[in-house]
């Protein structure tokens, strides 16, 4: 796709700058893992590569930059040290995206908004992750679920899975709010190997995210 093409020739060779920009001001590095089964925690080695006519830095983008997330890949943070939201994937149509606040270091927690939503086939199976009471996870349609939550030490989350018709990738597009406010310099994926594929410039919330191709 051209808009893919685009996108990844800006993040080659370009460094990642390291550190989880928090939104209550603090900054922890996420780490990668190698393919590996199952949700949960460890480190990438992933590239980002992506397409966008619109980024933004602290704010919202009118049109989604997508991006490819490595199948089988697992990121790890440290809870209450830092504000991130992780995006991986797993074959088969499996999705988790897991969020961490950086209370450990403010005392306050992180109010989070995180809605996902595909256009082309449905979410089934959505499930919470350490989910704490007044934590919410609602399914508004076959086609979106959000999680609300008050994310402290706790590393929190939501796994679901993508049914598309055969032939067609998994898209999901990513609305990540913290304290109600879109800001895409803590979101994070894996890519190529590398985290957000190395990429310096501007994601965009929401952010489209898709699987690479093997």
């Amino acid at each position: 796709m051209l808009a893919w093409n685009i996108a990844r020739t800006f993040a080659l060779g370009v460094a990642f700058s390291a550190g989880i920009l928090v939104g209550c001001g603090t900054e922890e590095e996420p780490t990668v893992e190698g393919a590996g089964g199952g949700y949960g925690g460890g480190s990438s080695s992933g590239t980002t590569s992506g397409s966008s006519s619109g980024s933004s830095s602290g704010g919202t983008s009118t049109t989604p930059m997508l991006v490819d997330v490595d199948p089988n890949r697992t990121m790890t943070a440290t809870p209450g040290a830092g504000v991130g939201v992780f995006t991986q994937y797993q074959t088969g149509g499996h999705w988790s995206i897991w969020w961490t606040c950086d209370t450990t270091k403010t005392g306050l927690p992180c109010a989070f908004d995180i809605t996902v939503s595909v256009m082309t086939g449905t979410i089934a199976n959505a499930a919470g992750q350490s989910l704490a009471a007044g934590d919410t996870l609602g399914e508004t349609s076959s086609q979106q679920i959000e999680v609300q939550t008050d994310t402290t030490t706790t590393l929190q989350g939501v796994t679901f899975d993508t049914v598309v018709p055969a032939g067609t990738t998994p898209i999901i597009t990513l609305d990540a709010k913290l304290n109600g406010v879109d800001d895409p310099s803590y979101l994070f994926f894996v890519q190529d190997g590398a985290i957000n594929g190395n990429y310096t410039g501007n994601l965009t919330d929401p952010l489209m995210l898709e699987p690479s191709s093997p």
